[in-house]
C-alpha cells in the first residue's frame, strides 16, 4: 500500500439506515487531516470505513471506493487485516477485546504480525 487516501462515492449503512451519503475526499500523503462535525454526523462511521472496521458490525455495509495509494481496500484480495496493519485507529475510550486477558490484548498486535517469542512479548507487556 502506498501513501495518500482517495474516497469516491462512499455510502455506509446500518441495516436499511444510510449513515454516509456519497462521500468524496482526497487526503494527501504525509499530512494530518481532521474530520470535524457535530455528534452523530458520521465522523466515526467514515473513519471506521477507511479502517475496514465498519464491516465488523453484522448489519453494517459500505459501498463505494476507498484507495490507499494504489490499493482498493474493498477490492478483491485485500483483507481487513492487511488494511488495519497500515491504517490504525485510536478510540476515545479503551476498547480491549472483552474475551481476552490483559496480557493477550497487549500481545495480540505482536502475534498478528508474526511475533512468537514469548520472552519478547513478556517484555512488551511489562512496559505497557
Amino acid at each position: 500500500m502506498g501513501a495518500g487516501i482517495k474516497v469516491e462515492k462512499l455510502n455506509a449503512y446500518f441495516g436499511n439506515t444510510q449513515a454516509l451519503h456519497g462521500i468524496d475526499l482526497e487526503v494527501s500523503a504525509n499530512h494530518a487531516t481532521a474530520i470535524i462535525g457535530p455528534s452523530g454526523c458520521g465522523k466515526s462511521t467514515f473513519i471506521r470505513c477507511i479502517n475496514r472496521m465498519h464491516e465488523t458490525n453484522p448489519i453494517a455495509r459500505a459501498e463505494g471506493k476507498v484507495m490507499i495509494g494504489n490499493t482498493d481496500i474493498y477490492g478483491n484480495g485485500t483483507t481487513p487485516v492487511e488494511v488495519r496493519r497500515r491504517i490504525g485507529m485510536v478510540f476515545q475510550k479503551a476498547n480491549p477485546f472483552p474475551t481476552m486477558t490483559i496480557y493477550d490484548n497487549v500481545a495480540s498486535g505482536l502475534k498478528l504480525n508474526g511475533f512468537s517469542d514469548h520472552k519478547q512479548m513478556d517484555e512488551v507487556w511489562r512496559r505497557r
